[in-house]
């Protein structure tokens, strides 16, 4: 991951480089698949405003007085030391992870909070999510070879899995995230030349974009007070979002 471009510069180096190369070739399958990638990269760009905008309201919702008040701070360790006692011995298989997220449950209804509470152990998760998926989509942007992406998206939807329950009882969400931890195990597992092609760009980019709103759709739904979506409803946001970059009605473009 580069150390001087933000996602936003690292999308336009992208952007422009694809270009140059459809500029110079003939081939209508090779055009296709720069085209495909050139619409990748925009859904994927497209969702860091999302991340930005979900950024945007867990601040809002934060109260800055006591956020550093060393209380709170030292009672959230203590939360987390507890609850990394919990064991999900297997992130994708379901029925351990429900005992999970039962003993989560638990352990926070029998925490003795005084000064922060579970609200703060959200803000905590949200703020290290956006890190990680900022992160990730400017190693998207700027990396020739896409073996160590899809392991490192593999890893933060492993991470992502065993922090759920913070969010609450979401079955559905953790069913998603499973699936595209799953997918970006497999594609970790391909050829070099696979790694080096525009085909593995667009299906990094396309695995980096669903779980990044399937977690901006959740933290929103979160942040807001409303019911965490299921199945239909974050397919939907999802197919919703897509059609509104290729239309170039969202907000990014």
């Amino acid at each position: 991951m580069s150390n001087f471009l933000t996602p936003a510069a690292a999308y336009l180096n992208r952007r422009n480089e694809l270009l140059a190369e459809r500029s110079v070739v003939d081939s209508p399958v090779v055009i296709q698949t720069v085209n495909k990638a050139l619409m990748a990269s925009e859904i994927a760009m497209a969702t860091f405003h999302d991340l930005e905008t979900l950024r945007s309201l867990q601040l809002r919702k934060a109260r800055p007085i006591e956020q550093h008040s060393l209380r709170i701070q030292q009672e959230l360790q203590q939360f987390e030391l507890a609850s990394n006692q919990l064991a999900l011995t297997d992130t994708a298989d379901e029925a351990a992870y429900l005992t999970y997220q039962s003993a989560f449950f638990q352990l926070n209804a029998t925490f003795p909070w005084q000064y922060a509470s579970l609200q703060r152990v959200q803000n905590e998760l949200f703020a290290t999510t956006f890190t990680l998926w900022q992160e990730t989509l400017e190693e998207l942007f700027t990396s020739k070879h896409r073996r160590l992406l899809f392991v490192r998206v593999e890893k933060i939807l492993a991470f992502s899995i065993s922090k759920i329950p913070v969010l609450g009882e979401a079955l559905a969400v953790y069913q998603q995230l499973v699936t595209a931890m799953q997918a970006s195990h497999q594609r970790a597992q391909e050829t070099d030349d696979y790694f080096r092609s525009l085909e593995s760009y667009s299906d990094a980019a396309t695995l980096c974009s669903r779980s990044i709103l399937i977690f901006c759709f959740t933290a929103e739904a979160v942040l807001r007070g409303r019911p965490l979506p299921d199945e239909v409803q974050l397919n939907k946001r999802v197919k919703t979002h897509h059609q509104s970059v290729i239309e170039g009605t969202h907000p990014y473009f």
